[in-house]
């Protein structure tokens, strides 16, 4: 059976540094949704990174989360 998909939602997670408690590292996350389907890496991370300037603490990773529907063919 072919499995096919359908992108239905993407959001752009931003993972921020929020200190170092016990010895290990606190994240603080914002996300953004309502993610155009057919942005590029390369937009969503230019778009990430320039977001991250606007706050307050240091960035750690920019993150794509896709979420998709599978349809059995």
């Amino acid at each position: 059976m072919a499995i096919s998909t359908v992108r239905d939602k993407v959001v752009l997670k931003l993972e921020l540094d929020n200190g170092i408690e016990d010895g290990k590292q606190k994240i603080k996350s914002k996300s953004f949704n309502r993610v155009n389907t057919d942005a590029s890496h390369e937009a969503l991370y230019d778009t990430g990174t320039l977001l991250a300037s606007l706050q307050s603490r240091e960035l750690l990773k920019v993150k794509r989360v896709d979420e998709m529907t599978l349809i059995g063919e």
